[in-house]
């Protein structure tokens, strides 16, 4: 607005806000005198201009306002899903970066398996570690010790304990706990005056370094079936025997069954016999 001095017609601009609606005392930079100015009178035109803008553009006012009213709240709520957004990123953990001298994954396992085989050589040179060898080499000696016993002593083992013979038979191994046995065995047919003859002959062998009683030999004859169809005892040629001693027999069987296909040879007596198979 311009407001004139009434004192020496200076006029100047000023702001209505400076004024007010009140009016206000004011001073004259020219002549340095003051009065009061006024407010501006209202122009009616004005006012009625006003008046039928604002009851026009009321509804579209109104609609402005909400729209511009749900812009801000987009606005708003856009910026509380960055400032969100970034608060998560703030917290959530940062990876580490790999150093800059990290090894890849082989090397690192041949440092690993060099790094343990050099501990074990160092644990090698500890006393409870060479404790630990002497322990588990005298447990192997004693096992392989044991194994060879029974294996070479298996005679007397059973001797002395006749229940191991199952054993010793489930695992496939002979045993001759007469410490004797049969070696050669021949068998012939003869004509002698116009009769057959069967003639068997077989050599003893010591198997024990002690001297072993030699029992007489019961000679068989066998069907095919394997069944028992005649036999007879033979005398044993020498009372005792020792490891690598032989014995031979000799003995015929006038007409033998014509049946027989078989002859087996085995010690008589209490003990187990030990036997051995030919053909007649």
């Amino acid at each position: 607005m311009i407001i004139t001095c009434p004192h020496c017609s200076t006029r100047y601009q000023v702001a209505y806000e400076a004024i007010g609606a009140a009016g206000r005392k004011v001073q004259c930079a020219a002549c340095r005198k003051d009065w009061q100015e006024r407010p501006p009178e209202a122009d009616p035109e004005t006012e009625a201009a006003d008046q039928l803008f604002d009851s026009i553009a009321e509804d579209g006012l109104d609609e402005a306002m909400v729209a511009e009213e749900r812009s801000l709240s987009a606005r708003i709520e856009a910026r509380l899903a960055v400032e969100r957004a970034k608060a998560e990123a703030a917290e959530a953990p940062v990876p580490a970066p790999a150093p800059a001298d990290a090894e890849d994954p082989t090397t690192l396992k041949r440092r690993q398996r060099a790094f343990s085989k050099r501990r074990k050589l160092l644990n090698r040179d500890l006393p409870m570690a060479r404790l630990r060898r002497i322990a588990r080499m005298g447990v192997l000696v004693a096992l392989v010790g044991l194994v060879a016993g029974l294996y070479l002593g298996r005679a007397p083992m059973v001797r002395q304990f006749p229940q191991l013979a199952g054993l010793y038979a489930a695992l496939g191994l002979d045993v001759n706990v007469v410490g004797l046995d049969f070696a050669g065995l021949q068998t012939r047919r003869l004509l002698r005056e116009g009769r057959e003859v069967l003639d068997v002959g077989a050599e003893i062998v010591g198997l024990d370094p002690r001297a072993v009683t030699v029992p007489s030999v019961v000679v068989a004859l066998t069907d095919a079936e394997g069944a028992v169809v005649y036999q007879w005892s033979v005398a044993a040629p020498a009372r005792t025997l020792v490891a690598g001693e032989r014995a031979r027999i000799e003995t015929q069987l006038p007409a033998p069954p014509p049946e027989a296909v078989g002859v087996r040879l085995s010690f008589a007596g209490a003990a187990p016999a030990r036997q051995n198979a030919g053909a007649v």
